[in-house]
């Protein structure tokens, strides 16, 4: 009887995780992140400023890095989480109220973590790690 019960509830795990892992055709796709910027250059000066953001290249579709204050930053992929596959869902930041936008889906994420905050879009936008050391921000997607 007891061996039964275990049995029974490792199927059962096991098909919760299978129900909830989602189908990778529906995620934005994976794209290895290695960057480091210079934060003393002049391409980079404005990033020493809370709530200042750059669009930087990288990612899948380009990479939206935002000083949440001096000396922390967030780095969010530019693809939506709403049809990640279509070209035209990139985001972008709307300046007037500092969220940002799918110019596909209309959908808002918040700069703050990439959480969405309204649209169809299903997940948060892809995150990367950000580390600063020497006036240098490392970017990249090791967690």
């Amino acid at each position: 009887m007891f061996r039964l019960s275990k049995i029974l509830i490792l199927l059962t795990l096991f098909l919760l995780f299978f129900n909830t892992s989602c189908n990778d055709e529906d995620r934005v796709p994976y794209v290895p992140v290695n960057l480091q910027l210079f934060l003393n250059s002049a391409d980079y000066q404005d990033l020493k400023i809370s709530g200042n953001w750059k669009y930087i290249s990288g990612g899948s579709r380009g990479i939206i890095v935002f000083c949440v204050y001096p000396g922390e930053y967030m780095a969010f992929d530019r693809n939506c989480t709403y049809d990640p596959y279509n070209d035209s869902a990139r985001i972008y930041v709307d300046e007037t109220n500092m969220f940002a936008v799918c110019e596909h889906c209309g959908s808002k994420f918040n700069l703050y973590d990439g959480t969405v905050v309204s649209g169809d879009a299903p997940y948060s936008l892809v995150q990367y790690s950000t580390q600063v050391d020497n006036d240098v921000l490392y970017i990249n997607n090791s967690y």
